[in-house]
């Protein structure tokens, strides 16, 4: 939960609402509120499904839409700013996106609101500066074209914002604030990334702490450059959204800036509103109404929408939309849940059968061990401290790095449970039945694994011949190389003269990969 504070009479200036219909107005649209006449602030909650809501302009903005159907335009004027990306980042942090705001009057209310948007949105969003981290810099103190590249940690001496001294990257990763905190997500690597400007200036290291000389706002400030650079470049591009719709509520005026890909060129930030179709028909199903189609549309434009024909335009700021089923949940926002008549659906909807325990969950709960269930997608790093080579089904247009292909096997995953669970108490014993996908078919699979301080082989093997015997099936290990074992405990499963599957101790290098430090032994086989 987002917790925004604000004094209601700054927000007065933005919108000229009376308190009280300004707090029951942002309760109704789904942000709890409450004056508290002490401090003569307003403090709303928010839910983190909607970040262009983290700033008192966000808030402002939604009011407008709502009660005086007031429609901002924002648009990014043409520049000839560039940043050139360097091919060295593609395995650190990849991704950038960035703008230019001008024109901004800023104090010191403004800045301080400033700071904690941005803290916001790295937090959720930005997954506490996994996904993204976000940059803001006077345009003063730079010089274009900018460079985000990669140095050797040593190279990179600025001074850092809070620091008196220039220090290496280093000792900021070591002893300042945001490095002790950020610092984890690049340490390992033997160069770390950071921006430049022309005059060779670095602008950060990214994405732990700006420089003092170039990413120092202050109330004479009036013109930013923005970045926010990341893993997730859709996140990256989001976020930015957000950032200038906001500064431009501030009366800032947003500029384009070229983004070079090693000679793949992005103007950003992307203002133009996103298309989805207008199903009536469905959203009254779903919402159990009768509203015809200008009595929709009159609702979504209350929060912020447009129509064009057939279609809803959702508007640049809005990085909360994935489907029409969050277009239909607005629509009863604006409708107003206090207007539902309760009733009984019209529609029978028939639910999947719930999988039940079978005979093999029987015998592996006997035998200690404890149910899991993960994702059935993964992505490629996973599976290649594991050791895959084989081919796999990828997702066209993955929302995110960490799940972008199907899982060929459940190794990499029950090895991530083992790494979320190691500070419990050993030995953890953990089972999966699921599906599992490779270019050629679907497979049901199970996989248990133990992981302790010294797993004993015989007795490992054991709880596959117990399994065996309930399951009335022979079968022999036969020693072969696989990846993600150590290759003294390796084994190929084989029943029938067929491969039913592996089994083996997981090698000391995949285990790195996982943060594990005790033993670990697998055993996976086709169902």
């Amino acid at each position: 939960m987002v917790v925004v504070e604000y004094a209601y009479e700054e927000m007065r200036k933005l919108i000229d609402l009376p308190r009280d219909e300004m707090v029951e107005t942002l309760s109704k649209l789904g942000a709890p509120s409450e004056y508290e006449s002490e401090t003569k602030k307003i403090i709303t909650e928010l839910t983190p499904n909607r970040p262009d809501w983290y700033s008192m302009e966000g808030l402002a903005r939604a009011l407008k839409l709502y009660c005086k159907n007031k429609h901002p335009k924002y648009e990014a004027k043409k520049s000839k700013y560039k940043v050139v990306v360097d091919r060295s980042v593609s395995k650190i942090r990849p991704y950038t996106a960035c703008a230019v705001v001008k024109d901004l009057r800023l104090d010191d209310e403004r800045i301080r609101d400033m700071v904690l948007l941005q803290e916001k949105l790295c937090g959720t969003l930005g997954r506490k500066v996994k996904k993204f981290g976000i940059g803001i810099y006077p345009m003063e103190n730079i010089a274009f074209p900018v460079k985000y590249t990669t140095m050797k940690p040593e190279d990179i001496v600025y001074r850092p914002l809070g620091f008196e001294k220039e220090v290496d990257a280093k000792t900021i990763i070591s002893e300042h604030k945001k490095g002790q905190e950020h610092g984890h997500l690049i340490k390992d690597f033997p160069r770390y990334p950071v921006f430049v400007d022309n005059d060779g200036k670095i602008m950060c290291l990214i994405p732990v702490v700006n420089s003092h000389e170039t990413g120092r706002v202050t109330e004479q400030t009036h013109d930013i450059f923005l970045e926010v650079t990341g893993n997730d470049l859709n996140m990256c591009m989001a976020a930015l959204n957000i950032l200038v719709c906001t500064f431009a509520d501030m009366n800032g005026t947003i500029y384009e800036v070229e983004i070079d890909y090693s000679g793949k060129k992005i103007k950003m930030p992307d203002m133009t509103d996103k298309k989805r179709k207008l199903d009536v028909a469905q959203i009254n199903k779903i919402l159990g109404l009768e509203l015809n189609r200008k009595e929709i549309e009159k609702l979504l434009a209350k929060m912020g929408y447009k129509c064009d024909g057939q279609n809803v335009l959702i508007p640049p700021y809005r990085a909360d939309i994935m489907s029409w089923i969050d277009i239909a949940e607005d629509v009863a926002i604006a409708y107003g849940y206090n207007n539902f008549k309760p009733t009984m659906p019209n529609f029978f909807s028939s639910g999947d059968a719930v999988r039940r325990y079978d005979e093999i969950d029987e015998v592996m709960r006997g035998m200690g061990f404890t149910e899991i269930k993960t994702f059935l997608l993964t992505n490629k790093n996973k599976l290649g401290a594991i050791g895959y080579e084989g081919k796999l089904v990828e997702i066209t247009n993955p929302n995110t790095r960490d799940y972008t292909v199907m899982r060929p096997n459940l190794i990499a995953e029950t090895l991530e449970v083992f790494g979320i669970n190691k500070m419990k108490g050993l030995p953890q014993r953990f089972y999966e039945i699921g599906e599992t996908q490779n270019s050629e078919h679907t497979e049901k699979r199970l996989i248990f694994a133990i992981m302790d301080k010294k797993v004993d082989f015989s007795e490992f093997r054991g709880y596959l011949q117990t399994l065996a015997k309930e399951r009335r099936f022979d079968f022999e290990l036969v020693k072969t190389k696989i990846n993600t074992f150590d290759s003294e405990i390796s084994c190929e499963i084989k029943s029938d003269d067929r491969d039913r599957g592996v089994l083996g101790r997981v090698s000391k290098e995949t285990l790195k990969f996982f943060n594990l430090e005790f033993e670990v032994f697998v055993c996976e086989i086709k169902l």
